[in-house]
């Protein structure tokens, strides 16, 4: 850790950000299920229906980092490698904001993004349809999932998605790619 960290600043933020949850590292099954527990019993405290739905939000961003990222670490427990990411959950009087954050080639950033625009870009109706073409698609070759995560997030927060990417300092063919889904309570 470098001399500037300051621990109560990290303290302040999460505190002014009233942050339910904040996570760095590698992104097991094992640790997702009790990272997800933890957070559906602190969500679900106030009303159950919003406390399902950001641990559905979680469960899928969590998904795309353990999959997704390109920086990983072997799990000995899982005997294969895991991505490594962020994970974030705060609260704010009239909403929830969950997001993730990992590398990702900037090859594949596009996509991704330009993804997002488009869910983004659909009506209530036209996502339905799009989710339902998604999930009769045929798996794509050496990819996982089903592919409807992003269509699902939009469907169960009803915002849309948002996507920042972050130029890797030191890997001009990496970036940091943020999602990030706002549920309104």
């Amino acid at each position: 850790m470098d001399n500037d960290f300051v621990i109560y600043d990290f303290y302040d933020q999460m505190r002014k950000h009233q942050t339910l949850l904040a996570f760095q590292g590698v992104v097991s099954q094992d640790l997702l299920s009790r990272l997800a527990s933890s957070l559906k019993r602190k969500s679900s405290q106030e009303d159950p229906n919003i406390g399902r739905k950001i641990f559905a939000i979680f469960i899928e961003l969590s998904q795309n980092v353990s999959l997704h990222s390109i920086e990983k670490s072997y799990s000995i427990k899982e005997d294969k490698p895991i991505g490594v990411g962020y994970l974030l959950v705060s609260e704010a009087d009239d909403h929830f904001l969950i997001s993730s954050s990992n590398l990702i080639e900037n090859s594949v950033l596009d996509h991704v993004m330009e993804r997002c625009q488009y869910i983004n870009s659909l009506d209530d109706d036209e996502l339905k349809k799009y989710y339902k073409e998604q999930r009769r698609a045929p798996q794509r070759a050496n990819k996982p999932g089903a592919n409807i995560g992003l269509i699902d997030m939009v469907r169960k927060s009803n915002n849309p998605l948002i996507g920042e990417a972050y130029p890797h300092p030191d890997y001009p063919s990496q970036s940091f790619l943020t999602i990030t889904v706002r549920l309104d309570k």
